[in-house]
Formats: structure tokens, C-alpha cells, sequence
């Protein structure tokens, strides 16, 4: 039974550290922002910059080609541009 209770009172504990980890990150990232800005609207746009996510494509450019496994003619017609 002391088991459990000190299983449950070791996982609370972790959580709490995470949580005020998380947070204080949050509030250290929020600071900085205030430090850097010299208005409130450059504060909102420091704010924005951290919220907004850039998707960049992770697939090769489909005009790229690996010359390794062109044949002679193939990579003279991508060449002078009689491939495409």
C-alpha cells in the first residue's frame, strides 16, 4: 500500500517540475520578447513571429536528377533541354 502512495507521490512530484518547467520557459520567452521591444505593437509582433510555423517541403524538387543513373543520351537531352 506505501507502494502506491509513494509510486503517486513521485508522479505528482514529476509533473509539478515539468509543469513549472513548461511555464517557466513560457514566461522567460514572454520577458525577453517585453526586453527586445521598444513599443507594445513591436511586443505583438515578437509575439506573432514566435506563434507562426513554417512549413517547409521536405519532398526533393522533382527537377533534380541524379546523374548517376541517367544514360548518355538522357543526360545530353536534359542537358540542352530537349529532355522536357
Amino acid at each position: 500500500m506505501t507502494e502506491v502512495v509513494l509510486l503517486g507521490v513521485i508522479v505528482a512530484l514529476i509533473s509539478l517540475i515539468a509543469f513549472m518547467d513548461w511555464n517557466n520557459r513560457k514566461e522567460r520567452k514572454s520577458l525577453l520578447n517585453a526586453i527586445k521591444s521598444k513599443d507594445v505593437q513591436d511586443m505583438v509582433n515578437l509575439e506573432l513571429a514566435d506563434k507562426t510555423k513554417i512549413d517547409l517541403p521536405t519532398e526533393p524538387q522533382p527537377d533534380i536528377v541524379p546523374t548517376e543513373t541517367l544514360t548518355d543520351q538522357e543526360y545530353e537531352d536534359l542537358i540542352t533541354g530537349n529532355g522536357k
